[in-house]
């Protein structure tokens, strides 16, 4: 390809492949991705390995697989994993590439161990000083125990009243992006991830093209009463979807400025989302544990790159660090395999929950799913896009094969779980030599 190449990564929190108008939304929510779909690279089958945000990125940053439960809120088994493994970032980094990073989700921060590699890695999270000493043993507190109580709510009205975590919007910290960017006298690698898509869905009024004011706050307000539970009515569910809707506009603004204001450096840019979102389809909402197509289902656009064309094959993100190093012509230093050229028969998409996994074996048009429930799942997404019926009992051939595939990626997950904890185990029996 081109050689170092300055690279941008935009992750978007939450935003599911069939609310982009570029995707075949009827409504116009990403004009600014619309535009560099339609004269870059287009995946129309992208799938996110894991449910929630420190599963996929890891995956995403590290070319594999997690086997740490997503509902995991403590830190440690994430800093484990990252600090064991190559990271895009580590790697760009040892390619003479300066590596920067803005990231208002704390559990994508250096807290959960994402900025192994970066230069500079900006997550908003204070140090120093009573206020914030106080703010980290609640954050201490929320993340270990994982529960909702009175730290929980000390810390969402604490992040409200300053704009922090998930009320800071992309317009906040802008400056600050292209300030860093002004500092780069080398080939770069910048990471944005923007909460702006994420619950509560809260677009600043000049965005707002589907909700009004009233509606967008008490549709979030009564999805937090509820308890993410499927228990909204059909005009609450309404005003939720438009408040979605409305955040998902005022996001894509940030890409239609960045586009401008870095043109002249000729960024590769890669637009993806860590996972998606429900709205009650299988009963409930938010990002929860489950591996149906609102949850797994992204966006992925690659632009600027020199090719244009629409894929139409699957693709797993943990294709993505590859797939960057062979845009940048370097050699691929991770497990998974790049996707530039060609994406493949399938992917898998996986869950690890109390010891259990729930996978599915994603193809173009249908779908496996097995350890989601007691029955194994088989859904024909061409004309069941919301997999509501489940054909397993009536294509046993097909179901057999999906079957096969299964066994074969756990046979070959187990080799690299021995792999990597004899690998460990070197590393630990050399620290103590020294």
């Amino acid at each position: 390809m081109l050689g170092k190449r300055n690279i941008v990564m935009v992750t978007y929190d939450s935003l599911r492949a069939d609310h982009c108008s570029f995707m075949g939304y009827e409504r116009e929510t990403t004009p600014a991705l619309d535009k560099m779909a339609k004269n870059g690279l287009f995946f129309k089958n992208a799938i996110a390995a894991g449910i929630g945000t420190p599963a996929s990125m890891t995956c995403t940053f590290t070319g594999d697989y997690v086997h740490i439960d997503p509902s995991e809120t403590s830190p440690e088994p994430w800093r484990r994993i990252l600090s064991g493994r190559k990271t895009l970032a580590q790697v760009l980094s040892k390619k003479g590439y300066r590596t920067g990073a803005f990231n208002p989700n704390v559990f994508a921060s250096r807290y959960f161990g994402f900025d192994k590699g970066f230069n500079y890695f900006q997550d908003f999270v204070r140090s120093g000083g009573v206020v914030n000493s106080i703010y980290y043993r609640i954050l201490d507190r929320v993340t270990k125990s994982g529960k909702k109580g009175l730290a929980s709510a000390l810390r969402n009205i604490r992040n409200l009243i300053q704009r922090q975590e998930i009320f800071k919007p992309w317009e906040d910290y802008y400056d600050q992006i292209m300030g860093w960017v002004e500092t780069c006298d080398s080939p770069f690698f910048l990471w944005v991830l923007l909460l702006d898509t994420h619950h509560p869905y809260l677009a600043p009024k000049k965005s707002r093209q589907w909700s009004g004011w009233f509606g967008m706050w008490y549709s979030n307000w009564k999805l937090q009463k509820v308890n993410w539970e499927a228990k909204l009515s059909e005009k609450e569910r309404k005003n939720l979807i438009n408040a979605y809707d409305d955040s998902i506009y005022y996001a894509d603004k940030f890409l239609d400025r960045l586009w401008k204001d870095l043109r002249d450096k000729e960024p590769i840019l890669i637009i993806h989302s860590d996972h998606g979102e429900a709205f009650g389809e299988h009963n409930v909402y938010g990002h929860r544990l489950f591996i149906y197509e609102e949850f797994i289902h992204v966006p992925l656009v690659i632009y600027n790159c020199g090719m244009k064309r629409e894929v139409e094959e699957c693709v797993s993100l943990i294709g993505l660090a590859p797939t960057i190093m062979e845009l940048i012509g370097e050699k691929n230093e991770f497990y998974s395999e790049s996707f530039l050229y060609r994406g493949k028969d399938w992917v898998i998409s996986k869950v690890y929950k109390e010891g259990k996994s729930k996978i599915a074996v994603r193809m173009k048009d249908w779908k496996f799913i097995t350890g989601q429930k007691d029955e194994d799942e088989l859904y024909y997404l061409k004309e069941d896009p919301c997999e509501q019926v489940n054909l397993i009992g009536e294509r046993s051939g097909l179901v057999q094969e999906m079957k096969k595939i299964v066994k074969c990626y756990v046979r070959n997950e187990g080799k690299k779980w021995i792999r990597d904890r004899v690998s460990r185990l070197r590393d630990v029996q050399s620290i103590c030599k020294i």
